[in-house]
């Protein structure tokens, strides 16, 4: 009886846990955020979204439209595809795969956790369906962000489980949760629900298939699926945390719980976020930072390149230190840092379009790629993304090197405006339909006072900006 008495009492506790955190997400309000907070939500909702126009180049993604089309028609349109409207499940798994889809979506560096590309896939699927304003985008952002790196945790081992749609998928729940005015009862179901629900390997990642997006449309379609379920009255399991089989059981070990609650919002994660430059993953990011340092301080041509070592902690000898291939996947070539150099030491630039099998087996490329070779730093911390060292040695003798500590788009060595802005016109340059981006630009940068969010859908899904203009404008009365 009294092992009984005793688990009884450990799960009351961890019950409290969940109360915490949904008393957390309950009580963010807009009037309370700080400013840095507002801003970045600014920056990274329009960073998303550009990408996920930009997403539609992938075939992956037209693939997963084909497969939504054909589950039925709805009312919510999706991100860059024109004419299109789907049901709001249906539409959040295009948007979150498509926002992933090419590896160009930002991230929370310190916990490794992809935290937006699930929580906005859901979010603008929802869009149709209520008029959320600016304000509402930034404050479940905020609350998604949060979540998405509380349960992406402070581990001490590298990820067996795809963190951007497990953790992400509980943040995008909890933002869900929070835009349908959930109670603090239905908040707690509705993470639940998602616990139930909560999928992604490493696996995909490993083998780089188009699995790799699509788990991110599944956690964006499953935060749907959870809070239609609650409001219709079901319930979920409640010990999500910390129970026998709690996320921190079975998704992630190795962090201290009480400290990630004790740390929500102080500050808030939105704020340590990370921009990708490039559209080749996070872990390929310092590589390049290196290279177009090193190009910049020394002349030499690509033909003069005799050997290149890139030294790295274990987790990007994981991500990125693969081999390159002639029938690899472009979600494959992506995360391979034997295609990802030689490709802008060749073209000064990634270009998403280039990820396919003619470039892959390019003689030039290859023989780049077999000239690199990826070591391991003996970094202990298993979740490390640096520091990391580049040494270009040449067929003259000399030897040039780069070290890293924080790449290009890290809170550490942010993008400029112009370079976030000229990042977003790129992605509508890439994406399908005629798109308004200036005035896109324009609507993000002064998100907290549009008062219909439908006007950014109204753009990034090809229509007029009569229609934008007229839900953008917040009404005010003197």
């Amino acid at each position: 009886m009294t092992n009984v008495l005793d688990a009884l009492e450990d799960r009351i506790q961890r019950v409290d846990l969940v109360e915490a955190i949904a008393d957390f997400a309950l009580g963010v309000t807009y009037a309370g955020l700080p400013q840095q907070v507002v801003d970045a939500a600014k920056i990274f909702v329009m960073d998303s979204l550009a990408v996920g126009v930009a997403g539609t180049t992938y075939s992956a993604t037209d693939r997963a439209l084909a497969a939504a089309v054909a589950w039925g028609e709805g009312s919510s349109r999706v991100l860059g595809r024109p004419g299109i409207s789907l049901s709001p499940t249906s539409a959040a798994f295009v948007n979150g795969m498509q926002i992933h889809a090419l590896e160009w979506d930002g991230l929370h560096e310190l916990s490794v956790v992809i935290a937006l590309c699930a929580p906005l896939g859901a979010i603008v699927a929802e869009m149709d369906r209520q008029a959320l304003s600016g304000e509402d985008l930034i404050v479940a952002v905020a609350v998604a962000v949060e979540l998405a790196v509380f349960f992406g945790g402070d581990t001490s081992e590298s990820p067996r489980f795809f963190r951007p749609s497990a953790a992400g998928g509980m943040g995008a729940a909890a933002a869900m949760a929070l835009l349908r005015g959930f109670s603090r009862e239905q908040f707690m179901h509705a993470l639940g629900l998602a616990h139930a629900q909560t999928a992604g390997t490493m696996q995909a990642h490993w083998e780089g298939s188009m699995a790799l997006p699509l788990q991110i449309g599944n956690a964006s379609r499953m935060a749907h699926f959870c809070v239609d379920l609650v409001e219709q009255g079901m319930t979920g399991p409640v010990d999500v945390i910390d129970g026998r089989f709690g996320y921190f059981k079975l998704f992630e070990s190795g962090g201290d719980i009480e400290r990630l609650i004790d740390g929500l919002g102080t500050p808030f994660k939105l704020t340590q976020m990370a921009h990708k430059p490039y559209p080749a993953g996070r872990a390929t990011q310092a590589a390049l930072t290196m290279l177009n340092q090193i190009r910049s301080e020394h002349r030499f041509d690509v033909a003069d390149v005799h050997r290149i070592d890139v030294y790295v902690p274990p987790l990007i000898m994981l991500l990125v230190g693969r081999p390159a291939s002639d029938d690899m996947t472009p979600s494959y070539a992506r995360l391979c840092l034997k295609f990802i150099v030689p490709l802008m030491l060749l073209d000064g630039d990634i270009d998403p379009r280039r990820f396919e099998p003619a470039v892959f087996a390019d003689d030039e490329i290859r023989a780049l790629g077999s000239r690199l070779q990826v070591l391991d730093d003996g970094n202990e911390d298993r979740n490390a993304l640096g520091p990391q060292r580049m040494v270009i040695q040449l067929k003259d003798g000399r030897s040039l090197g780069a070290h890293c500590d924080a790449p290009l788009g890290a809170p550490e060595y942010p993008l400029t405006k112009q370079q976030r802005e000229d990042k977003v016109r790129r992605c509508f340059e890439l994406g399908h339909g005629s798109h308004d981006v200036e005035r896109f630009i324009a609507l993000s940068n002064d998100l907290e006072n549009v008062n219909d969010s439908r006007a950014l859908l109204d753009l990034l899904c090809g229509t007029g900006a009569q229609d934008s203009a007229s839900r953008s404008a917040r009404t005010t009365t003197a």
